[in-house]
């Protein structure tokens, strides 16, 4: 090998290092020290964390395995990746109580993480209503934890049996509302269709036009609905969503047809892209040129709607009537059948 290769081979490798020493040092909380995380993590000394950390030792690849899989570092982003290629993380869920357990955990803590950084925010693009305000009641938060086992996953013990308010674990349900207290904190600019309302209204029409559930629980159900709604309308009078928060609520209505969820998070430096699959999973990235290209989009669907929150009083009006019309609309259906 000719003097120059060595160099190049030396050089490409000390530039991957440097760039999964900087991604880690910025996704860190200030509070926990790089060097101890890394001792701590890999089970080696401080002064081996130190010679890693200084590129006089490389982290072999089940060292920057393990420390990509706990603090979600993009491996796109280390190697410098620049062609049209992202690398995407999920959880896999399809038959699986435990994994349904681990995506609802991996939800909350994932909020955890993204409310200890004091500049964040979410821009939330929402073909459905965004599942946290579903978390607010516990009624709603049943029936959604049953739907995803029975008619998404296709979790065994769900397939045979008719839906009832009780039946789900309680362990499930508190893990969905700690994730809806936390979502409260956080500033959230989100845009919402005409559209954006039906899912919900659907999946309940469906189960009961099916036998699953019954008239008195959907009747209760699509009230826990029009509730919710009533919620997010004063969210958007107020222009937050907790009343000891100032301004972390922004409401945007598109006449674009959205055409999918779509999360991006900027944490500090930071940024995150989620784009939903298999109706409630999310492929997740911090890849940056993915990224940059999320955000864009955002922008720009945001540029095209209309503000419906804070001073936006006759928009707001007539967006929220016709979805407390559409709510009326269901319930009359299903009263009258």
């Amino acid at each position: 090998m000719s003097n120059k290769k060595i160099i190049k081979s030396v050089s490409s490798s000390s530039r991957i290092q440097n760039n999964f020493i900087i991604s880690l040092k910025k996704i860190l909380p200030p509070s926990i020290g790089i060097a101890e995380e890394i001792s701590c993590l890999l089970d080696i000394s401080i002064d081996s964390a130190y010679r890693r950390i200084r590129g006089e030792t490389d982290f072999t690849f089940e060292e920057i395995y393990l420390i990509t899989r706990k603090h979600k570092i993009s491996i796109d982003k280390i190697y410098g990746n620049s062609n049209d290629s992202v690398t995407f993380e999920y959880i896999k869920l399809t038959d699986s109580e435990i994994n349904f357990e681990k995506y609802l955990t991996s939800l909350r803590n994932r909020l955890e993480s993204i409310n200890k950084v004091e500049d964040k925010i979410i821009y939330y693009v929402a073909e459905d209503i965004p599942v946290f305000y579903s978390f607010f009641s516990d009624k709603l938060t049943e029936f959604k934890l049953f739907y995803w086992q029975k008619s998404v996953l296709n979790i065994p013990r769900y397939q045979k049996v008719n839906f009832e308010f009780g039946k789900i674990d309680k362990k499930l349900i508190k893990i969905t509302q700690e994730s809806y207290q936390i979502f409260l904190n956080i500033p959230s600019i989100e845009i919402w269709s005409e559209a954006t309302v039906y899912t919900g209204l659907r999946q309940i029409k469906f189960y009961f036009d099916t036998g699953i559930l019954n008239k008195i629980d959907a009747l209760e159900l699509l009230d826990e609905y029009k509730k919710m709604i009533e919620m997010i309308k004063k969210f958007a009078e107020d222009g937050r969503k907790k009343t000891n928060n100032i301004n972390n609520f922004t409401l945007y209505l598109s006449e674009v047809i959205l055409g999918t969820n779509c999360i991006f998070i900027t944490m500090g430096d930071l940024k995150y892209a989620y784009i939903s699959f298999n109706t409630m999973n999310s492929l997740t990235t911090n890849n940056a040129e993915f990224c940059e290209e999320t955000e864009h989009w955002v922008h720009n669907l945001k540029i095209k709607s209309n503000l419906i929150s804070g001073i936006s009083a006759t928009q707001r009006y007539q967006f929220f009537n016709s979805m407390f019309k559409n709510i009326d609309t269901y319930f009359n259906k299903i009263s009258n059948s």
